[in-house]
């Protein structure tokens, strides 16, 4: 990209790229400073405007934006060689160093280098991304929005995780910003609570976090970066651990409720929420899609239903289920159980032999009863980092929430395929039976207190979490198809079938109805590939194919 280019894209920085360059080794002193500024006069009046300084204010800032992007330690000694200055008049620009740190234009950071005292200076993360995205820095904290202070004071705690900024000095910068800027309802209504400056910070803090849509923070790692020594972390532990603090006492944040983080996740309550966001979610919500990150999401019509055949058990409390979730039926049942005091919500366990239904039920029901399915991709929620997985589970129930408000019906939740989450508890031998362990406890919690519409799939028999059996209003077993129903199967996949073969190849071989769809895929290909009619032997042989072990084959004789 050349020169001319780059003026077009972003001329703020290319005012500050030729005024930093005409200052480089220009071996200033007071005598030739004005001589250098004529020079890059029009630039440097346009840098100024953007950055509401001085023309000295504005042409040091060039240089030490230049030194910066280099990745050089910005301390007077390497502004000395850039400047090919003398160091005494170096020591005179402090004034002006002092200037730029007092608008928050650079970071001052003083600290210990081989025992020696040392100055450094940086450019703001804020005002490094508003030039680079050749935007005006905000005069004296003149902010657009009140989210652009919070993300102004995130900026803040970034600068002193850097450790470019002392913990005294970000507490009491934040707390000057936040009274400049109490013309904003939010601020307050925050600084109304009258709390201390350092709950005060964290506050804000937790508004980036929920503004962001990440909702939680990860406290220790707060604790970690904002405070600058070992006692003042220990007392901030302290105090919010101990339940002294009265952000926990009066219920303006929380800890999650998964034991085995240790309370190290907290975020704002909904009371928190209620008072510092509620106008703004209002409007956010009216035209808010619902974004389903742990879901395939199958909507009524679009899903494809199949018939299904089953035993006159099955049949009956298939039948039942489905009817229950029509819409009517559902609201009267949902009253009739609030009315009680039992949860508000319908949960089935759907179990058995693989191949029996069990998933394309669960697809009919959401059909029958026009209810969008959310089925959860278990292998997503899954993650190989300790606490990752868990902290998933919670998102997919809250999703689900959000999934109950957005679409008129309350829709299907829908666990394919769950063993793993709900069979018996291991014994702790490895992190991974700690991390299955800790993925069930919270599953067993959520279900607890579970509101709306959940179905789950298993394969096992006999293998079932004993805490589970009670979370499951209703649990019908799949049991493989006895003889009748194979019949009428096989009829249903091969109408051109003989009542005497469909009848033969039931009673021969002991296949699920999903074996059997595999067989009557074959005959299709086949057919595509050689062109040749059905025949029973065909069938038969792919029978014998389809089989594993002689289990799946009746047997004849004594």
């Amino acid at each position: 990209m050349n020169n001319n280019e780059l003026a077009y894209q972003n001329p703020l920085l290319k005012n500050l790229e030729k005024i930093a360059n005409e200052f480089k080794n220009c071996e200033l002193n007071e005598i030739n400073k004005n001589k250098i500024t004529q020079k890059v006069q029009e630039e440097i009046k346009i840098a100024a405007t953007f950055l509401h300084c001085s023309e000295d204010e504005t042409w040091l800032f060039a240089v030490l934006f230049a030194l910066n992007i280099s990745g050089r330690d910005t301390d007077l000694e390497s502004l000395n060689q850039y400047l090919n200055s003398s160091p005494f008049y170096v020591v005179s620009l402090i004034p002006l160093l002092e200037g730029l740190a007092n608008k928050r234009l650079i970071i001052k950071n003083t600290g210990y280098d081989s025992k020696i005292i040392a100055t450094r200076f940086q450019i703001s993360s804020f005002v490094f991304n508003a030039i680079s995205l050749n935007k005006a820095v905000p005069k004296h904290h003149e902010f657009n929005d009140v989210y652009e202070v919070i993300e102004r004071i995130n900026e803040m705690i970034c600068d002193r995780e850097r450790n470019n900024l002392s913990t005294d000095d970000l507490v009491s910068e934040a707390k000057n910003l936040l009274l400049a800027q109490k013309n904003y309802p939010m601020i307050q209504k925050l600084l109304a609570l009258d709390f201390s400056d350092e709950d005060t910070l964290l506050m804000i803090y937790l508004c980036y976090v929920f503004a962001n849509e990440t909702g939680e923070a990860d406290i220790e790692r707060y604790i970690y970066y904002v405070y600058d020594s070992i006692g003042a972390k220990i007392r901030a532990k302290k105090h919010l651990y101990s339940g002294q603090s009265i952000l926990i006492d009066e219920e303006w944040v929380s800890f999650q409720e998964d034991n085995f983080y240790g309370g190290k996740e907290i975020a704002l309550t909904d009371k928190s929420v209620e008072l510092l966001f509620a106008e703004d979610i209002k409007a956010v919500e009216k035209g808010k899609s619902f974004s389903a990150k742990y879901y395939n999401v199958f909507l009524p019509d679009k899903i494809k239903i199949s018939p299904l055949f089953f035993n006159q058990q099955e049949q009956k409390q298939t039948k039942l289920l489905k009817e229950l979730l029509i819409e009517e039926n559902y609201q009267k049942t949902i009253q009739k159980f609030k009315y009680l005091n039992y949860p508000a919500s319908i949960t089935a366990l759907l179990y058995g032999d693989p191949g029996t239904g069990k998933t394309q039920i669960g697809y009919n029901i959401a059909h029958h009863t026009q209810r969008p399915l959310l089925m959860v991709d278990i292998a997503s929620i899954r993650d190989k980092y300790v606490g990752e997985s868990e902290k998933k589970i919670k998102q997919v129930f809250k999703q689900y929430k959000q999934a109950c408000e957005y679409y008129p019906t309350t829709p299907i939740l829908f666990f394919n395929e769950s063993d793993a989450l709900i069979s018996k508890r291991f014994e702790v031998n490895s992190s991974v039976d700690q991390m299955n362990n800790s993925m069930q406890n919270i599953l067993l919690q959520e279900l607890e207190d579970f509101e709306g519409i959940l179905i789950a799939t298993s394969n096992l028999n006999v293998n079932l979490d004993n805490a589970f059996e009670r979370r499951f209003l209703y649990k019908i077993r799949f049991d493989k198809p006895d003889t009748a129903t194979r019949k009428l199967i096989w009829k249903n996949k091969i109408p051109e079938l003989s009542a005497e073969d469909a009848e033969h190849l039931a009673e021969q071989y002991v296949l699920t109805g999903g074996q059997i769809n595999n067989i009557v895929r074959k005959t299709v290909l086949e057919n595509i590939l050689q062109e040749t009619p059905l025949t029973v032997s065909n069938l038969l042989e792919y029978c014998e194919q389809e089989i594993i072990n002689h289990y799946h084959r009746n047997k004849v004789g004594f």
